[in-house]
């Protein structure tokens, strides 16, 4: 019986010349910036900033045709009416007799997913109005505007936010993640699981 051990020499990102140290980014960056992360990131702002509790997202940010971010689900009809952080952006450029004269005719806004892509225009929104007048049709209309409105910029945003999260990290964030994780590379660039190894005293 033989046993047998290997070495390998393991380098700090600042030791790695400039490829290696694009290497080490995307390592780095498939390790920490999880699909998951994101998601959560997103929902996070639409509950915080927005006060929506039933939208979630597809997104597919792989620089390919297709490519995009898209919200599915609903906006419920107390998050258009009642919600004060959505409200003001559903009922923009609405007047208070017009709002309450659709106030029982408008349900849900349902944000339904079609076809195989994930961008902005994947989606449909459906509002199934009860029995409204034809004014009051042209106001629910509007207010379904202002929310595909809304709905087109903050997909590009998160958009834009995705390419950043997936694809760019500073040199000052590697250093400082380096430095917290302890992390070695190759002389390539390719991140060592250090519990592969025996670290060799000099």
């Amino acid at each position: 019986m033989k046993t047998l051990s290997k070495t390998i020499t393991g380098y700090s990102f600042d030791e790695l010349n400039t490829f290696a140290q694009d290497k080490a980014k995307n390592c780095i960056l498939e390790r920490e910036r999880l699909p998951g992360f994101f998601s959560n990131d997103l929902t996070d702002e639409l509950k915080e900033d927005f006060g929506l509790y039933h939208l979630k997202t597809f997104f597919s940010l792989s620089c390919c045709q297709g490519d995009g971010l898209c919200l599915y689900g609903t906006i419920t009809f107390s998050e258009l009416f009642e919600n004060p952080k959505f409200k003001k952006i559903a009922l923009k450029g609405i007047h208070h007799k017009h709002i309450q004269s659709v106030y029982d005719e408008m349900p849900d806004i349902d944000f339904i997913h079609k076809g195989r892509y994930c961008h902005k225009n994947s989606i449909d929104m459906e509002s199934r109005f009860y029995s409204p007048t034809e004014k009051q049709e042209a106001i629910m209309e509007k207010i379904i505007d202002n929310v595909k409105s809304w709905y087109g910029t903050f997909c590009r945003k998160w958009e834009e936010n995705g390419y950043d999260y997936f694809y760019e990290i500073s040199d000052e964030e590697m250093k400082i993640i380096c430095h917290e994780d302890d992390c070695l590379f190759t002389e390539t660039g390719n991140l060592i699981n250090r519990i592969e190894y025996l670290e060799l005293t000099a």
